[in-house]
């Protein structure tokens, strides 16, 4: 099969399509997760990747649909893949070591108050890289760190970066997963979803014991600062695109006020309480008051009607289906750079709100006004006039929508699975 469904994208459920040669890496796959075949019977399908041997191709990049299931619990199946790699890294003394060894690395920079920088481009949505310090705000290193997702179930993080807390919990900065060639898509595909951190993710297949070294848990590590994008890689950083606008490294032509904003949409319940969070959090952090300005748009008259609705068209045709009446508003200054560490600790916060204990769509606008002038582009795209070749060039920024709801991710797949054997039994 040479193409597939997108199941979530900003044009609706099953409104995007992407070719198997389009797909970079299994890795480019499993952000694009769920993905089904094209047609009235959607199935879920996986990437299957090109198979190239003495420099020529073989086999080209396709999807295969998997095998249909009586029931489909996504949660219970997340847990299977993770009961399956947790006894997969017991049994490796290859894992052992390059955890101990990774773990050793960063306590070691954390001691010395040396950064672990990171960075990447993600050419498909923005024009400018995103840059990190995994060590920002770091006082502690833990292997095997329990991690609670949004959906219920847990997962050993192989080695998890610790700050201190904003509120009870040890603050989760950032974290490491050591692959051993073992393809748990699901799993990956859910954990990249849902953190509220950035994931590094180092691949030690077919490594010996000897190549294992803590020169290589050096070298490992400062490969996070070149394109992860370039075929299969041995690192790979997974960032959802909720911390996308911290990290990126915009121009100043983009917005002299350096402020962005958020666009919130959920239910009133949960709306209320993200606007208590947020107070909370903005006075924590000690930002100066009125600096992080949390609104809620409520549709009562025709003029907030039209900023509700055009803060919808921000986040897209379906925002209505989340609540119709209100949205949540936040604007905040923009982080400073990689060793902001107050804008860090607010957007990281953020995320995990957004993420783990909210049920919300989320929308962006990279700056306070800007103009929505092409409701139907996915991204923002800055127009700047050169004076000097008396032209515009055209930027792409960021995305306008950053988060789908991670329930409504799990029961759209639960229902596919669900949809595809009631229609076998029928047939």
């Amino acid at each position: 099969m040479d193409e597939a469904i997108v199941v979530f994208s900003r044009k609706g459920i099953f409104q995007t399509r992407i070719a198997a040669r389009d797909v970079r890496s299994r890795e480019h796959a499993r952000k694009l997760w769920p993905l089904v075949s094209p047609g009235a019977m959607r199935q879920l399908v996986t990437w299957v990747s090109p198979t190239i041997e003495d420099g020529k191709l073989r086999r080209r990049s396709h999807f295969r649909v998997l095998p249909a299931q009586h029931a489909y619990d996504t949660k219970a199946h997340f847990d299977d893949e993770e009961e399956s790699r947790w006894r997969a890294v017991q049994e490796s003394p290859e894992h052992r070591q390059a955890k101990e060894l990774i773990a050793a690395e960063l306590s070691r920079r954390i001691a010395a108050g040396l950064a672990m920088p990171w960075s990447f481009k993600d050419a498909d949505v923005s024009d400018f890289p995103l840059e990190g310090n995994l060590l920002l705000g770091a006082s502690e290193v833990a292997t095997e760190h329990l991690v609670e997702t949004p959906f219920g179930s847990h997962f050993r993080l192989d080695v998890a970066v610790l700050g201190p807390p904003i509120q009870a919990e040890p603050m989760i900065l950032g974290g490491v997963e050591i692959e051993l060639g073992h393809a748990f898509d699901g799993r990956k595909a859910l954990i990249g979803k849902s953190l509220g951190f950035a994931l590094i993710s180092i691949d030690i297949t077919e490594m010996t014991l000897a190549d294992i070294t803590p020169a290589w848990a050096q070298r490992v590590l400062t490969a996070t600062t070149r394109s992860h994008e370039q075929g299969r890689r041995q690192t790979y950083i997974y960032l959802h695109e909720l911390l996308y606008p911290l990290y990126a490294q915009l121009p100043a032509f983009l917005d002299r006020e350096q402020r962005h904003q958020f666009l919130v949409f959920a239910d009133d319940e949960n709306l209320n309480t993200l606007v208590r969070w947020m107070n909370r959090l903005a006075e924590k952090l000690e930002y100066p008051k009125g600096s992080v300005a949390v609104a809620v748009v409520n549709g009562k008259n025709e003029q907030s009607r039209k900023m509700l609705e055009r803060a919808g068209q921000v986040v897209g045709p379906d925002w209505s289906e989340f609540n119709a009446q209100r949205c949540l508003r936040l604007t905040l200054p923009r982080s400073k750079g990689p060793a902001d560490l107050q804008a860090h600790r607010f957007h990281m916060t953020m995320a995990r709100l957004l993420l783990s204990r909210s049920d919300a769509l989320v929308g962006y606008k990279y700056c306070n006004g800007v103009d929505n002038d092409q409701p139907e582009d996915d991204l923002w795209v800055a127009r700047r006039w050169e004076a000097d070749f008396k032209s515009y060039s055209d930027h792409r920024v960021l995305p306008k929508r950053l988060a789908e709801p991670i329930k409504r991710l799990m029961s759209v797949v639960s229902d596919l699975r669900r949809t595809h054997h009631a229609s076998n039994d029928e047939s």
